[in-house]
């Protein structure tokens, strides 16, 4: 089975994301829900669906997704019973209608070749769920650490959400606890992966949601955080997994590292 572990905070887009895994043809996963302390109760919306969808539902006494992201997904996961995958979407993200039925057609490949890590096909939404990007397609198999670098050269895009992880694998290295979980699920990929071949399930899509509600959609805000996170990845690359790299992406970790930590330092200068 497959867990679909939802962070839960914002109730913007909440019903469109139950929605979307009510309407998956394969059912053969389980729904976990932890409510962030939020000031917006999902129950009304959460029990339309308790007779259609299997939902493990929690709320927390406190608002940890504030002060730490990942302590919230860390504690959202923790709730998993013995399922084998989990995803983790957004409470904003969305499933086409064969996302868990193009796993499972493609579940002897992946047990065969030993992955760890499994992404879709993806398509960035607005708020009225109107598809806004082209349909993003990956290699089959490819090492995470090619993906990712096509992701930063701006030749591709990843988040969280499109991603099926072994849980075995989560729980060896859980996550990096880099400030507004920037960058935590990037090193999440590379280590879940053991730097190694992701494959990808093309003909199906998960819609990632592009919105001022979500951290990615906030242009003006957080700068000096999300530098100092990036720069704090690109240094336990440089410090901790370099030779997993080739030359070339050795170099780009050497600039970026520099670069990052100048921008951290002008960025905290211009705050103050």
């Amino acid at each position: 089975m497959i867990a679909i572990v939802i962070p839960y905070y914002k109730i913007n887009f909440f019903r469109q994301t139950l929605e979307s895994l009510k309407e998956q043809t394969d059912k053969r996963f389980n729904v976990y829900i932890g409510n962030d302390n939020s000031p917006d109760d999902p129950l009304p919306i959460i029990n339309e669906f308790k007779d259609i969808l299997n939902i493990n539902y929690k709320c927390f006494n406190t608002n940890l997704g504030k002060a730490s992201l990942t302590k919230q997904w860390e504690r959202c996961i923790a709730m998993i019973e013995d399922e084998e995958w989990f995803m983790l979407p957004g409470d904003d993200d969305t499933f086409e209608r064969n996302v868990i039925e193009a796993f499972y057609k493609n579940e002897d490949i992946i047990n065969k070749n030993n992955i760890n890590v499994v992404k879709f096909a993806t398509h960035i939404i607005d708020k009225k769920d109107k598809v806004t990007s082209k349909k993003y397609s990956h290699p089959r198999f490819e090492k995470s650490t090619d993906a990712f670098f096509r992701k930063f050269l701006g030749d591709s895009r990843s988040s969280i959400c499109e991603y099926v992880f072994k849980t075995s694998e989560y729980k060896k290295y859980t996550f990096e606890a880099y400030p507004l979980g920037w960058y935590s699920d990037t090193m999440a990929i590379l280590k879940w992966s053991n730097f190694d071949e992701i494959y990808t399930i093309n003909d199906a899509i998960v819609n990632f949601r592009y919105s001022k509600f979500n951290i990615s959609g906030q242009k003006d805000r957080n700068v000096f955080k999300k530098n100092l996170a990036t720069f704090l990845f690109f240094r336990d690359l440089l410090f901790l997994n370099l030779i997993k790299f080739s030359n070339q992406q050795k170099y780009y970790i050497f600039k970026y590292t520099i670069l990052y930590g100048f921008l951290t330092l002008k960025s905290k200068l211009y705050d103050a």
